[in-house]
This record gives structure tokens, sequence and C-alpha cells, in this order.
């Protein structure tokens, strides 16, 4: 155990020197105070979150932010966090996701900082999209009520990207910025936009998230008192299965689950797949793409139905073994207030916490791409966060995702697989979140 607690110490101790902005001298009648701040992110992120640091230093020279990103997202960044505060070595400031959030916040890793969130001058907590906030908050038994533990960086609520060009060649009209194709219309663009080029094989569509169809549908993943797994329903089970044969049936995606291929996004930037849901993050990357591309909402089952999709946050939280809470607040609420929320829409990488901001030229940014940026205001206001987030302790969801496999590989049809699956969810939200947050 020694050994070990050693060797923890040693590789947490170098994570922040990692990836660091380099250190600027304070002025010399300025007493300055080190804080550290660990998130993730793509390559693209670095430089954006390292000149919004700048920018805060600079109306802050007294704090200086020591920054380290982890390369990439989920498990990696998860693990070496959960490593560093189990060493007692956790930054000051990190990125906690929304899926993760029940597991920090009931282990005691977070602070409160509902009341310093309530006496800030310079946040606006009516402005601030709830289902972006509301992730954050905890009453002791519950999430989504109670106190925040954490301020939203951004929303991202995902959408249609479209390769534009592909659809010229192909005579596939644009989808609509304003009312989202049918899952019949969607599916006759995806055959048009699937062909043979030579030995290179052209699809018309990435894949299309579980979730948003379930929703779009009229159902639920669990129900309202997070007790039962809704996901046998004759609703959820159609629209699992509709995923499922984009792939089987339609032979319009190409079947990831099956082939280990490359990921979703990487295909798409490659010109291989025509249109691709995803969020607002990969717009800085996106951007570096030779091909013309614009977004629409994601498909609704009928006219007149409401896109509902998917959306991801990333929570801003202040370690509860942080010894800077004052310094560590103020670099969270300027990330997550209206400056630092201009600062980072302005890189195109987010849409903005506060309506107010992504109602300006800083998120619709007209003159780039994509052309329909409001597209992403108006799925902000209909999109959910991932079921995840429902019950403190998410592994249920893991137990799902373990075999949903099954039907996107077309091994078991929805309709065999999910009744068979419920019972073993719901005995793992029983077990794994027991007591009053699992019967509010």
């Amino acid at each position: 155990m020694a050994r070990r607690a050693l060797w923890l110490a040693v590789w947490c101790a170098s994570i922040p020197t990692a990836g660091c902005a380099p250190k600027a001298e304070p002025p010399a009648h300025v007493a300055r105070t080190t804080i550290t701040f660990v998130g993730w992110g793509m390559p693209e992120e670095r430089a954006i979150m390292r000149s919004a640091l700048a920018a805060f230093e600079r109306i802050h020279p007294e704090i200086h932010v020591e920054y380290t990103q982890v390369p990439g997202v989920g498990h990696d960044y998860l693990n070496k966090l959960r490593l560093m505060i189990v060493a007692k070595r956790a930054p000051d400031v990190f990125y906690v996701p929304d899926g993760a959030f029940g597991e920090m916040v009931r282990q005691g890793a977070l602070r409160d900082i509902d009341g310093l969130v309530q006496e800030s001058r310079t946040l606006d907590l009516a402005d601030i999209w709830p289902t972006a906030l509301d992730r954050y908050r905890w009453n002791g038994r519950v999430l989504h009520e109670g106190s925040l533990y954490a301020l939203p960086k951004d929303i991202g609520p995902t959408v249609l990207y479209y390769n534009k060009d592909v659809l010229r060649r192909r005579g596939v009209p644009a989808p609509d910025p304003e009312v989202p194709m049918t899952w019949d219309q969607a599916i006759a663009a995806f055959r048009a936009l699937t062909y043979r080029e030579g030995y290179v094989r052209h699809w018309g569509i990435t894949g299309y998230p579980y979730e948003a169809a379930v929703w779009s549908a009229g159902g639920e993943i669990v129900d309202a008192e997070r007790r039962r797994w809704l996901m046998d329903s004759d609703v959820s089970m159609d629209a699992v299965q509709w995923c499922a044969d984009l792939a089987l049936r339609h032979h319009v995606t190409p079947n990831l689950a099956r082939s280990g291929g490359a990921g979703q996004s990487e295909l798409f930037e490659a010109g291989l797949v025509a249109m691709h849901i995803d969020g607002r993050w990969m717009v800085p990357r996106y951007r570096r793409m030779r091909f013309d591309w614009d977004v629409a909402p994601v498909p609704v089952p009928e006219p007149g139905m409401t896109s509902v999709s998917w959306s991801g946050s990333v929570g801003l939280a202040v370690s509860a073994a942080s010894r800077r809470i004052a310094e560590a607040f103020t670099l969270i609420e300027y990330l997550a207030g209206p400056e630092g929320q201009g600062e980072l829409a302005r890189s195109g990488l987010q849409v903005p916490n506060q309506r107010s901001v992504a109602a300006t030229a800083a998120f619709l940014q007209p003159g780039q791409r994509p052309a329909h940026a409001e597209v992403f205001l108006r799925a902000a206001e209909t999109s959910r966060p991932s079921p995840e987030t429902e019950l403190p302790n998410a592994f249920w969801h893991e137990v799902f995702a373990s075999f949903i496999p099954e039907v996107w590989r077309g091994e078991r049809p929805a309709r065999e697989l999910l009744p068979a699956l419920a019972p073993v969810v719901e005995q793992t939200m029983r077990e794994n979140n027991p007591g009053p947050e699992a019967a509010r």
C-alpha cells in the first residue's frame, strides 16, 4: 500500500506541469496566488482555453492559473481525476462531466458553491439554460435539485451536420434549418447519399443516437420517480430498432458495432459520410475541412413532432479539498459568466450557457460556418441531458450499454433484448442507488 501511495503521489505531482500555460510574471507590486485547473479536450480546445485564461489573468493579475489538459474525453480523464482525488492531489478547479457528477458529489469530492453563486454580482442564473444548470444540483438525496456544486461551462445540444458539397452532387435538397426532416424523408435522403465510388463506399449518415430516437418518438428511458427503466415500452423498442435498421435494413450507415472501424466524426471529416449528428464542440475542427457544410435539426418520426436531442455539458467545479476557495470560485465565476462565455463562444467551441450571450454575434458569427448557427439554440431549448445524469450511480446505464450492441449487430431484435434486459437494469438501479435517492 505504501508503494502504491508513493506511486500515486509521484504520478499526480507530475500532472500540473504537463501542458500548462507558461507562467507570466505579475507586476512587482501584485501578490499572486496560483491555482490549478484540469480539464480535457481536443487539441483545438487547449489553445482556446489558454486564450480565455490569459484574458482572465489580465482582469485578475493576482491569480495565476496552472492549466492542464488531459487529451481526449471520457474514461481516461475520469480515471486520472479519480487518482488525483484519492492521492489528495486534486486540482483546485476541474471539469466534472455531467454523467459523472452524481458519483463525485455523493463521494464528497465537490464543494457546495451555492452560497457563493447567490452572492455573485456577475452571474444571472435566470439567464442560464435550466437544463444546463440543473444537472449540477444535489440536495443530498436527489440529483437536479438543491444546491449547486458546479457551474455549466456550456450546453451541448446535438444537431445534424451535413456535407453541402455531397448533397449538391447527389441532387439532394439541403435540410430545412427550422423544420426537421421526418424519418421517412431522412431515410430517402440517406439512400440517395449512399453509393460506391470505385472501391470506396460512401454512406448517408454515421448513425442516430438512440436517446434522440426514443425522446423524439415520445418515449422515456426512466420514469419520473427514477425507479423504473422504460426501454421495454413499445415506443422505445421501436425507436431503438429504427436506429439499428439504418445499418441492418436500409444499409445507409456503416455498422460500427460490427466492424469496429473508424470513429463517426472521422468518417464525416473524410467525406465518406454525408451526414453526422454531433455537438457544437466540433465546429473549430470542422472549420478546417475543405468541403462546405452546415447544420439542421435532428430528424423526427412524424411531421409536427419536436426534435429532442441529447445534450452534453461540462461542469466547472471547485474541489472540496481546495484551500484556495475564493480564487477558485473567481475562476469559475469568470469562465461561466458573461465575459468568459463570450471568450469561449467566439472560438466557435461551444453554445454559451447563457441565452443572452448565445443571441449575440459572439456565438452566431455571421459569415462563418455553420451558416445556420441558430439551429443549436433551438436544439438547446428542447434537448435533454444524458440518462446517465438521472441517478447518482450510473452503473445501470453501463449495463445497458454493454448489451445493446447485440441489437446494433443484428444478433437480437430490440423487442427481444430490451424486455429481457429490463429486470437486470432495474436491479442495478436499486442496488447501486439505495435509499431515498432511488425513491424520491
